[in-house]
């Protein structure tokens, strides 16, 4: 999985894993964690990639930690 594009401010993300690219968007929750959800959706993302939901939420929230984990500690 690689990261393409990104905007921490608003926290869209353009990542590409086995040949499909897909955005995710980020938002913060009350206790401060950030939830990651692909604009087309958990269903859509997993078929598009063959891959199952849980082990590709923990890929793109590796990716893009590995990337920038200054967007982690933003609001922690």
């Amino acid at each position: 999985m690689q990261l393409i594009e990104s905007d921490p401010e608003s926290l869209d993300f353009l990542l590409e894993h086995n040949g499909y690219r897909f955005k995710v968007v980020g938002r913060f929750t009350g206790d401060g964690r950030l939830i990651l959800e692909p604009t087309h959706g958990w269903d859509e993302l997993s078929v598009a990639v063959n891959q199952d939901t849980e082990s590709l939420y923990e890929q793109i929230d590796e990716t893009i930690y590995n990337a920038m984990p200054e967007v982690f500690d933003e609001h922690s």
